[in-house]
């Protein structure tokens, strides 16, 4: 499967919105993404969002670094990526993340971390990416990984 990382594109909500329910078990809809969108302060936060797309242009992925604004770091982010479970272990992850590396040198950024299930694909494939465990949520029982960026 021939996978392209492109920027994110409105008509690519409902295919994210989607993902975000199927492979992060989170209950969101389209019109909640709009708003998250349309409430980030830009003008403080930088916020990168991209989709995969197979050769037949459908959106099997997507991924969105952000930073974290109640810890602010200008070179700390967030990383939140998800593939559509019909799509999973064909490497999606890896292109996004590949993609977002390349982000995140760009911004000269120190640190990246992302949140996922303690026993999941996520927490694997986090681990084979060289991100470490750096805590977790009782409440919602994800774990939190970190990944420190080379220089």
């Amino acid at each position: 499967m021939e996978i392209r990382v492109r920027p994110f594109h409105p008509h690519d909500y409902p295919r994210i919105a989607k993902m975000k329910c199927d492979a992060e078990g989170e209950q969101v809809t389209v019109e909640d993404i709009r708003r998250w969108d349309e409430r980030w302060d830009y003008s403080k936060f930088e916020k990168v969002r991209v989709v995969a797309q197979d050769e037949e242009g459908v959106a099997v992925g997507y991924g969105e670094l952000h930073h974290e604004p109640d810890r602010f770091d200008a070179r700390r982010y967030f990383l939140h990526l998800a593939v559509d479970p019909a799509y999973q272990r064909r490497g999606v992850a890896t292109a996004i993340w590949e993609h977002m590396r390349e982000e995140l040198a760009q911004r000269a950024a120190t640190v990246v971390r992302l949140r996922t299930d303690a026993m999941g694909p996520g927490a694997q494939w986090a681990d084979r990416q060289g991100f470490r465990w750096a805590g977790e949520d009782r409440i919602s029982g994800k774990v939190t990984y970190e990944r420190r960026l080379d220089r």
